[in-house]
């Protein structure tokens, strides 16, 4: 990830970009020998690194239209960059790269099974790495692109409905880190959307969740995963009164969980209180929306901590064991969250100066942000905020019956990772077909395909125009006319021979005649050479012959196969003969005509 950030050149970009594809292949498959992990992990395979191969093209063509591969070259040449042919292809490809890496709908699905993965993986991967490249890439590309209204609806439509539906993806999970997996996506939608809008106060909002959302999500990762350690088990239904043993994870648990509601003074409250500031910017829609899935985060987040951390849940407390005698797992949560709260209280001028200001400004090289602040007043933001708490806060009331209207009117929808296997299945169906009818295991029929296709390719490709030669060879010689009788004569003499002797014959005809021709026309050392190899090819084949069988013993085949046959060495040897016949007319006659070299051509005439 370092090395795609501090890349200039977006060649070597990708290269880092494929780097973490392979990387998060062999930390989600940690434990190969499950099925599932297998599994999940080649599915994140395959989709981001199909997105890769994408990306590679869209960065080729931006070099091509750059004329350079540095990132800083091409950020300079954007206007000149936005008017050429390749402009709309380069954004498509790019985005499809950045949108299946950090898992926006349809591709949202491989990034929740991504849990298959142990617990610290899991939080590298969802909390501020791996899956933000996409993010940044948006990002960084967005000074070139962000002015097409291609990039605009993409984006919002995308990351909004990506947003929206994965929050209501993750209310429907038992599963802790599930519920955890798909809020990620929920807040890789956010960032998409606010990148699409692309204003300053959204780029602003950008960089607070990209910080917020390290902090908090890393935190209760790990928090899941001391769970998971003391209870044996992940499912919500059957976790109460944690409280009392974890208690720094409590604690831990307690903040992140406020700064995903988004409450002052933590980073969450200001990257949402942003969000809307730039959301009625644009339009009352995009508004509604950021409410229903901010609220909608906040009832998830308040299951994931009172449910298995109350003691007034239903039922005994789950009996568990202490793990917070080891310090390696109550240090990591507990140390993100203080510096969750003291990023906003006391270093929120770090951030403006260090990270935020300057980030925007190289988001939106012409943007003038303004330094964030803590408290705007009581203004519509505000109003949202407070709105956005309450209605969190209800709906948490009527998680029961949220939970199970959820999942039986999206029970009715299809499933991403079903539709995903049965895509996958009919690839593999298709490739086995395809195979049962290339791969026969005859050598026969892969000569005549390999063979079909160098005919065509031939024939499609050879220039047949040659009228400039064929007039040079007026002065042609009855000795030449001759040995070119004798050659062709040869030719078919071994075709349609019916004894291997007369055969083998024939075809040393050939090689004494070509002979012949190198020696009439001054090239001695070629027809020394061409008259050894073809003395002991005749000799090898004589000697050959006694351990073959005769032609009338050896199966004949049919007769339509032998015209195909036929016809696809015609057409090779006459895409041959015109290439030949062309390039010597271009080089021999056309740029040198001099009565020496026309001798030369009806020599190579005469071998042809």
């Amino acid at each position: 990830m370092l090395g795609v950030v501090l890349s200039d050149n977006v060649l070597l970009l990708f290269v880092f970009w494929e780097l973490t594809t392979v990387t998060s292949y062999l930390l989600i498959g940690f434990n190969h020998e499950a099925v599932k992990s297998r599994k999940n992990a080649l599915q994140s395979l395959l989709i981001t690194g199909a997105g890769g191969l994408a990306l590679l093209a869209g960065l080729i063509m931006l070099g091509t239209m750059a004329g350079s591969y540095e990132l800083t070259n091409i950020l300079i040449k954007a206007d000149e960059i936005s008017s050429h042919a390749l402009f709309l292809p380069s954004l498509v490809l790019i985005l499809l790269g950045a949108l299946t890496k950090s898992a926006q709908f349809p591709f949202h699905f491989w990034l929740p099974n991504a849990m298959a993965a142990p617990t610290p993986v899991s939080a590298y991967l969802h909390s501020a790495t791996m899956v933000k490249a996409g993010i940044y890439l948006l990002a960084v590309v967005s000074p070139i692109y962000s002015h097409s209204e291609v990039w605009f609806y993409t984006l919002t439509i995308l990351g909004g409905f990506t947003a929206v539906w994965c929050v209501l993806m993750a209310l429907r999970q038992t599963d802790l880190k599930l519920m955890l997996a798909y809020s990620t996506t929920v807040v890789l939608g956010k960032l998409t959307f606010l990148l699409g809008i692309g204003s300053d106060l959204a780029l602003e909002s950008a960089i607070l969740l990209i910080v917020a959302h390290a902090l908090y999500k890393a935190g209760l990762f790990m928090v899941v995963g001391n769970v998971d350690k003391a209870a044996g088990t992940r499912e919500i239904s059957q976790l109460c009164g944690l409280r009392t043993v974890l208690k720094i994870s409590f604690v831990a648990a307690f903040i992140a969980v406020l700064s995903t509601s988004g409450v002052p003074p933590l980073p969450g409250f200001l990257g949402k209180e942003y969000m809307y500031k730039a959301g009625l910017e644009v339009s009352n829609w995009s508004v509604f929306l950021m409410v229903l899935v901010n609220a909608l985060t906040v009832t998830l987040v308040l299951a994931l901590l009172i449910k298995p951390f109350s003691t007034r849940h239903l039922g005994e407390p789950t009996q568990v064991k202490s793990v917070e005698l080891d310090k390696g797992l109550w240090v990591p949560p507990f140390m993100l969250a203080i510096i969750s709260v003291l990023a906003t209280v006391i270093g929120l001028e770090w951030l403006n100066e260090q990270v935020i200001l300057p980030g925007v400004i190289a988001i939106a090289p012409v943007a003038a942000p303004e330094p964030v602040k803590m408290w705007h007043g009581i203004d519509a933001a505000l109003m949202l905020s407070v709105v956005t708490l309450a209605l969190g806060v209800l709906l948490y009331k009527v998680y029961p019956t949220l939970t199970t209207l959820l999942d039986r009117q999206l029970s009715k929808l299809p499933c991403a990772n079903r539709l995903f296997d049965n895509l996958l299945q009919a690839m593999v169906s298709f490739a086995k077909w395809q195979t049962n009818v290339l791969q026969t295991k005859r050598m026969s029929v892969y000569g005549l395909l390999s063979f079909g296709a160098l005919a065509l390719l031939l024939i499609t490709h050879t220039p047949m125009s040659f009228d400039q030669f064929v007039g040079r060879l007026d002065g042609i010689k009855l000795y030449e006319v001759v040995i070119a009788a004798l050659l062709i004569v040869s030719s078919f003499v071994v075709i349609i021979s019916k004894t291997k002797f007369l055969a083998v014959a024939a075809l040393g005809m050939i090689g004494f005649m070509t002979t012949l021709v190198f020696m009439i026309y001054s090239a001695p050392d070629v027809a020394k050479t061409q008259l050894l190899v073809e003395t002991l090819m005749v000799i090898f084949l004589v000697l050959l012959m006694r351990h073959m069988p005769a032609l009338s013993e050896v199966k004949q085949h049919s007769k339509v196969r032998r015209a195909i046959h036929a016809l696809v060495a015609g057409s090779i040897g006459t895409a041959v003969t015109m290439v030949l016949i062309s390039i010597t007319a271009e080089l021999l006659i056309c740029r040198f005509p001099s009565s020496s070299t026309s001798k030369v051509c009806r020599a190579v005439m005469v071998a042809i």
